[in-house]
């Protein structure tokens, strides 16, 4: 296809339509470990930024399945299971076990073949295929954050991507936003030279294509029907995201960044791959949690403590003796008098919460739940 970006055709909209259309874009997470306090946090701040800004916007968040099975990562995990523990019955695992051969494959030298992980990446291309251990995290996910009130951003949705890695390339090849080296054995990369951000390889010498060029085949082809983009990402790869945001500002896109620092454990910020989470995994969490507290408490505590205590940035490492305390505090809050409902009372609360760009803040929103009073249906319709 011929991939054409335009500029969102606001003034069009707005006659249709008095309420901005926002286009949330997480970076997504790889089904091969267990939900760790870094996703979890993610999970819950776009969650609940998705909630609030609907009541103030049009907002459409895109999670397609397909983008973290395509990363290298991931096709070579399953490339290891296969050649490790073909045959094996992974619906009789848990998360934990999966996470532990993650940790293995990670842990020792391997080298694959690249013809063999293509065969990997076209049939995900192809049928939106997903290896049998990644199939029965995402059923594992899906329970959890079931369990914990996040919507389903669709785990098990097949969305195909609207146009293909080279379409991407050609589009932007052609605004000389890419260097294509292809032709001489070498690599595509993203050009932001102009605006001072080094070259940034997004197809390697093998022809894969990294997370950043599959994230732009999902939001390249979109951005027309929106007013503004906001990318989710980790503090780590900012810059990453920086020269994305670039890239659709050429083009004309409203965008902003919101950037997530991660959870350390035990004082240190490491990969998923490493290990070392023992306890701090979502369904360990819920299964102790849920033997001491509600899920309302524990639903409206772990919102507490991810988005009001931890905050944004990076910062005290994950604590289960401060998130039982949230949880406390979520059963006073529960417990408090209601307030007499008006209609329209969580638009008005949320919209004291809105940054410039017309989504709303989840770290001023979480703290304002627990620095006052707020009426019952903010909590029901947002928090729980």
């Amino acid at each position: 296809m011929n991939l054409t970006v335009s500029a969102p055709a606001a003034d069009r909209r707005a006659a249709a339509s008095p309420r901005p259309r926002l286009l949330v874009a997480p970076i997504s997470i790889t089904p091969t470990k267990p939900l760790l306090p870094t996703h979890v946090k993610g999970m819950l701040w776009v969650d609940l930024l998705c909630k609030a800004s609907r009541e103030v916007a049009e907002v459409t968040c895109i999670w397609n399945s397909r983008t973290p099975n395509l990363a290298g990562q991931t096709v070579q995990f399953w490339a290891y299971l296969d050649r490790e523990y073909g045959g094996h019955d992974y619906a009789a695992l848990d998360d934990l076990d999966i996470g532990r051969l993650y940790v293995e494959f990670h842990g020792v030298e391997t080298r694959f073949d690249p013809t063999a992980l293509r065969d990997y990446t076209e049939r995900v291309e192809r049928t939106g295929w997903v290896h049998p251990a990644s199939a029965r995290m995402l059923d594992l996910w899906s329970a959890q954050l079931r369990t914990l009130g996040v919507a389903d951003p669709g785990l098990h949705a097949d969305r195909p991507h609207p146009c293909t890695a080279q379409d991407v390339v050609d589009r932007l090849r052609a605004d000389k936003l890419c260097l294509d080296q292809r032709a001489v054995g070498g690599p595509v990369y993203l050009d932001g030279t102009r605006w001072g951000v080094p070259l940034r390889p997004v197809i390697g010498a093998d022809g894969h294509a990294n997370y950043l060029l599959t994230a732009l085949r999902d939001i390249l082809p979109v951005v027309a029907d929106h007013d503004h983009v906001l990318l989710v990402h980790d503090e780590e790869i900012a810059q990453d995201f920086v020269l994305v945001e670039k890239i659709l500002a050429h083009y004309g896109v409203r965008t902003s960044r919101l950037a997530l620092g991660r959870v350390p454990l035990g004082g240190v910020v490491q990969s998923s791959r490493a290990g070392g989470w023992d306890g701090a995994s979502l369904g360990e969490i819920s299964r102790t949690a849920l033997a001491q507290f509600t899920i309302e408490e524990y639903r409206l505590g772990m919102r507490v403590y991810y988005g009001a205590m931890l905050g944004r940035a990076a910062g005290e490492s994950f604590d289960q003796r401060l998130l039982y305390r949230a949880m406390v505090r979520a059963r006073k809050l529960l417990s408090a008098p209601e307030r007499p409902a008006r209609a329209g009372d969580a638009g008005t609360f949320v919209r004291r919460h809105l940054t410039r760009s017309a989504w709303v803040d989840p770290y001023r929103l979480s703290a304002a739940v627990i620095s006052r009073p707020v009426p019952r249906d903010v909590l029901t319709e947002l928090f729980l």
